[in-house]
Order: structure tokens, then sequence, then C-alpha cells
């Protein structure tokens, strides 16, 4: 059970890592390093993580998880985010996050079946509550932002454990019969008499346990919902009002910051918890061990039951190093079947620019299959090879290419990657259906909301598109901040992006995502340098758009909204405008009966800002019907944008418009006169393709 130093990785550690796993204390990453084995500690420049990389048993035998194990330097929310976040950056293959160690349980001594003990063991497959994250409403506070869900590929393991708990013994507490020698005494079980409940002070009998289903000397396991918040919680009361309003089992306090943190990445995660105290003194410290290799054990065992990730990286290895001679037998022969096709136009429509065709081309289908299939996947987790595969199966007859689809879905489902490739194909569809949009730019995604309780406060987060490839923001921190220092929030991930863009000589795009409340404030004339003597305004250095938060968050309208982007660039590209209504028209149902009567209608003027209920109406009808560029002028009241400028503005190719927008503010930014047109005159460009990870709720 106890690792030893090998070097279990063909190439750099962070190729192969599927698995993060984040201890907040050092006697819970002392337990869980126990049971990983072929570990190394390392760790990297610029990271200030120290790193355990080693295997466990998965599913599929002879293919273990390659996972990272790192401890926080304190137990917190922010901590625990920000230490994820390194740790996702450094180990980029990731697709899962767990967190093992300790909590405070919920006892029940009135509803035997729900009692949670010391040394038992609570797993999250119901989630979390973030009691500390609510919105103050009428009667009782309510979670602000309900958290992601864990991952289905533990969550399906977890449900095998429990199937087989049925039929025989669980092979993974024999890890709790701790030996007498070191290093695992350390975790050895208390006796029975410091498992002490007290209520207002005097001892409180636990309830039998052939009523609660403990078994004496054996944690019970607990399937629910946990806890998260701040603070650590000491207070019996205070535990049982949260935990009869929450339905929760134990009480933590690092989870809310890992799962922002894995979600703003569309990555998953997992929690298990093992039961030290009943969030009330007095505390009896002699149960962290034993409740930390409780809960390190368990997980051990949900991985055991759990197929591993694919990891597709270079050297030889990726699709190919996982999949059967048979099935590349089946894949040769599909491949060679599919007669003549121009190699270059193919993987140019699969791959992009994110991977350059070699210097020698190959010249069959399968020679660019067997070169792509050491091609890392990127962000999006398509393997470049499926990615071939769907993309010859579109160009050669219809059995042909079915018969190439059937095998890609196989391939999928096996590797978990069915909702992958699901999306992919959606993805492509609706490339081909568009016709040739925008080119992706490097460009940086700022999100602003103000706080839910305290309007004077706001969060903002931020994704950096690096390069003019395929769609991968990177999320930078999110940050809280008064909305009074929101420029300072601002030029600090501008900053991140400019240096991200060092080394680029494309030009870059400022996207400002906000919710409807505050999609009319001036942002492009925020600034950045506002260290020096003139701070300069955002518009003068960068083309600035605005997008709608609260759409990009409505699942149910992203249809609609699709079909009028693709409409934008359906041949010939063009501008297809629709104005607000004139002066004295305040018939809004005849006016957005119109625009919802027409699919070809793609960019709406607005008769004024938002901040009069004319210009508000307009707005929101025009979010409603998909609307994806909208321009209005600012000023209070209704101040229309002139005819002549809004022609000059949309005529040409749309995808110009953010650049000839910036340049009718830089004017602006130059001129005397208050009133010119360029100051005032808001761009929302929101295309439905480029959507981030944003942590809010979705519909």
């Amino acid at each position: 059970m106890a690792p030893g130093m090998t070097t279990p990785f063909p190439n750099d550690f962070r190729d192969d890592v599927t698995i993060g796993i984040v201890a907040a204390l050092p006697v819970e990453s002392a337990a869980m390093a126990n049971l990983i084995a072929d570990t190394a500690e390392i760790s990297y420049d610029g990271d200030p993580n120290d790193y355990r990389v080693g295997r466990l048993d998965s599913a599929v035998p002879g293919r273990p998880h390659r996972v990272v194990l790192t401890v926080m330097p304190n137990d917190n929310t922010r901590n625990a985010a920000t230490v994820c976040t390194d740790m996702l950056r450094t180990f980029p293959r990731i697709r899962c996050v767990a967190l093992t160690g300790v909590a405070g349980g919920v006892p029940a001594p009135d509803r035997p079946s729900r009692h949670v003990r010391l040394g038992d063991v609570v797993v999250a497959v119901d989630g979390i509550v973030d009691y500390g994250h609510v919105r103050q409403v009428p009667g009782t506070p309510e979670p602000r932002r309900p958290a992601a869900e864990p991952s289905a590929d533990l969550v399906r393991a977890v449900r095998r454990i429990q199937e087989k708990a049925f039929r025989a013994p669980l092979e993974w507490q024999r890890l709790l019969t701790a030996a007498h020698d070191q290093p695992m005494a350390v975790f050895a079980r208390p006796p029975a008499s410091a498992d002490r409940l007290l209520r207002g002070g005097v001892p409180v009998d636990h309830p039998p346990a052939d009523e609660s289903g403990h078994v004496a000397g054996v944690p019970r396991v607990h399937y629910g919902r946990i806890g998260t918040g701040d603070a650590l919680l000491l207070d019996e009361h205070r535990r049982d009002e949260l935990a009869e309003r929450h339905r929760v089992l134990a009480f933590e306090m690092e989870a809310a910051g890992v799962i922002a943190s894995a979600a703003s990445r569309g990555i998953g995660w997992f929690m298990v918890r093992g039961i030290v105290d009943y969030c009330a003194e007095p505390r009896d410290e002699r149960w962290y061990p034993y409740s930390s290799l409780a809960a390190a054990g368990f997980l051990r065992a949900v991985l055991a039951e759990c197929r591993p990730f694919p990891v597709l990286r270079s050297g030889g290895t990726g699709v190919l190093a996982l999949l059967p001679e048979p099935e590349l037998d089946v894949l040769r022969t599909l491949l060679a079947d599919v007669g003549d096709l121009d190699l270059t136009a193919v993987w140019r429509a699969a791959i992009g620019r994110l991977t350059p065709v070699p210097d020698r081309p190959p010249t069959t289908a399968l020679e660019l299959f067997t070169h792509l299939a050491g091609v890392n996947a990127g962000a999006d987790r398509v393997p470049p090879a499926l990615a071939l595969a769907e993309e010859i199966a579109e160009r050669v007859g219809p059995r042909a290419g079915a018969k190439l689809r059937e095998w890609v879905d196989g391939v999928a489902e096996r590797h978990h990657l069915t909702e992958v490739m699901a999306g992919h194909r959606v993805a492509v569809r609706q490339r081909r259906e568009r016709g040739d949009g925008p080119a992706v730019q490097p460009c940086v995604v700022i999100q602003v909301e103000r706080d839910g309780i305290d309007p004077e406060r706001c969060e903002v987060r931020y994704w950096i598109q690096r390069a003019a490839t395929s769609w991968q923001p990177e999320p930078g921190e999110p940050r809280e901040t008064p909305f009074r220092r929101v420029e300072q929030a601002l030029q600090a991930a501008i900053r991140h992006a400019e240096t991200a863009w060092r080394h680029s000589s494309e030009p870059v795009l400022v996207e400002m995502l906000l919710p409807t409340d505050l999609i009319d404030e001036a942002v492009e004339w925020w600034h950045t340098e506002l260290e020096e003597p003139a701070p300069t305004p955002l518009c003068v250095d960068y083309p600035v758009v605005v997008r709608s938060l609260d759409r990009m968050r409505a699942g149910y309208r992203h249809r609609v909204w699709a079909n009028r982007w693709k409409a934008l660039w359906r041949h010939p590209p063009r501008h297809r405008p629709y104005w607000g209504r004139v002066a004295g028209d305040h018939d809004l149902h005849d006016w957005n009966t119109r625009l919802r009567d027409d699919p070809e209608l793609t960019t709406v003027v607005l008769s004024g800002s938002p901040r009069d209920d004319a210009g508000r109406a307009e707005l929101r009808a025009a979010l409603n019907a998909g609307i994806p560029v909208i321009l209005w002028d600012r000023r209070a009241p209704a101040e229309p944008v002139p005819a002549d400028v809004i022609a000059g503005l949309l005529q040409g190719d749309p995808a110009d418009l953010p650049n000839r927008v910036r340049a009718l503010r830089r004017e602006a930014a130059v001129a005397s006169e208050a009133a010119h047109t360029g100051r005032h005159l808001a761009l929302l460009w929101d295309d439905p393709t480029r959507t981030v990870h944003d942590g809010g709720p979705r519909a």
C-alpha cells in the first residue's frame, strides 16, 4: 500500500494526469498519499503548489488513473480556488477535481437513519449548498447560485459501490484496519469512548446501531448533500438550523472555491469527507487521522469503479493507444474504402489552423488519421483524430459515412466522449449553415455583475482567448470589488490579457459581458493606465463591444439567437436592420411581432437609451428575439442615432462593425464637442458560438 518512488510516466507528468485531488490539511494529504501508488514529488516554476503524482486503480485492468495530489496552504474558500486554478493550469488534461479530507457531521439521534457519527464518511452525490453565498428574500435567505453538479462519471461509480454493498462487504474498509507499524499506525481508529455527542453541554446517547445502520469499528457511508461556507462552524444551533433548511449531512470550508474554479473550465468535481466533529465544542482531534484515511479510502474505491478518462498526447499514443487492435482493423477497412479525397482540405476543415499540416503531407486517409492519433485534444476535448473521421464521413457516400460515424460513436462511448462528440457535430453543422462568419481573434471577455445583496459591490470574471484559432478561452481569477473600483479589476484583466498576447501581432477585441441592468453602462469609456497622469479610455486602444450575460445563461433562448446569427452571415453576408419605434408610436406589441415575424432581421437600432422605458422595452424584446447586433445612443431622454451614421456603420462586411464603431469613438475622444455620436454610441455584438462558463445559473 505504501508507494515507492518510481518513474511511472513516459513524458512530462502534465500530459498524463486526468484526476486532481485537493486536500486542505497535511493529515488529509498524508492519508491520501499513502493510498497512491508509484508516487513522485514534483513542482513547477510559476506554480506555488507542491504536487505528488501517482496512480490509482481504475475499472479497467492495466489502465490506472493518473492522479495528482496537492495540499492547500490554508483551509478556506479563497485558497481552495487559487490552489485549484493553479493545478488546472499546470495539469491541463485534468477531467475531474476531487476533494478528500474531513468535515463536521450533523448528528440526528432522533432520526437514526440520518444519524452521522464520528469516523463516518459523507459523499456529496447530491451536490453542495454554499450557505454563506445567499440572496436575502422575504422570509428566508436563498442560495444565490446553485453549484455545478458532481461528476456524472464518479457518481455512476458510487452507484456501483452501493449495488455491490448488497452482495458482499465493502473491500475498501479493510484499509481502515491500520497496521501497528508506521506509517499506518497513526491512522488507527480512536476508541468508541472518543465519540461523545453533547446537546447543550449535556451528553446524549447515540441511537441503537441496528436502527442507525452502524457497525462497530466500521464507518457508515452517507450519501447526500454537504454544506460549505468560509467560516468554521462550531455552533450546534446554527448547525441544526442550516441542516434542516438545506437537508445537508455535513459542513466543510473549501468546496465552493474548488467547484467554482473547476466549473469555470467545464471540469467535473467530486467530494468525500470523513467526520471529525459535530460542528460544536468540544472537539477531539484524535479523529482527524482516521477520518482522513476513511475519506481517502472511499475516494480510492470510487475511482476503482470508474473507467479511466482518455489521455490524448503526442509520442505515438493518444487514440491509437486506447483502441484494441480489432477496432483499429475496422477503421483501416473503413478508411481504405473512402476513395480519393482532397486531404489538405479535409485537414483544414477538421482541424483548422490549430495543428499545422505536416511538412510531408500524408497521401492516404489512413496515414492522415494515424498522424493525428498522437495529437492532443484541445480545451474542447475533441480528439483531432475523431474530428478527422467525422469530416471524412461528411465527404464520402452515405453508406461509408454512416459506418464511420458508427465507429466514432463507439469510440466516444467507451472513452466518455459521447457528449463531447455530439456537441462537436452540432458546432460543425452550425458552422456549415452559417457560412464564413468572422474568424476567431484574440480577445478578452470581461464579465461584471452586481452582488445580489449589496448593489454597491460587484464580481468581475474574465476569460482570455490567446490566439486566432478555435474558441478556447482561458479563465482568469474572479475578483469581488466595490463597484466604484471596478476599473482597477478591468485594468488587471486587460494587463493579464496583454501578457498572454505579448507575442501576437493580430488585432484584439474587448467584450464586456453584462447583465441587463448594467448593459447601458458606458464601459468603453472606462479607463486603464489608472496610475498615470492621463488614464486612457478603453475604446482608444481597443474595439469594445457589450454582450448579454442574461441571454447567455438562458439556454432556452439560444436556438433563436443562433439562427439570427446565422442569418447575418448567410450569403451575401450583410446587416439586415430593424429600427426602433418612431416618435409617438407606442405599440410595442406590433413592433415586437414584426421583428419576430422576419427571421432574416439581424440588427436592431433602438429608438433611444435603455435608461428610458421605450428603449429598455425594445432592448428586452430584441434580446428575447435573438437579435445578435443592437445599437443605441446612451443619452437620455431618447436620442436616436442619426440614420446617416447608422448607414455608414452597417455597410460592407458585418465583421468590420466593431472596428468602424471604434473609429467613431476615437474621433469622439479627440473632438471637443460632448455631443459627438461616438461618445454615446453603444454596440451589442453577441456571437452565440462563443460562450463561456461563467459559474452562474442556467435555464
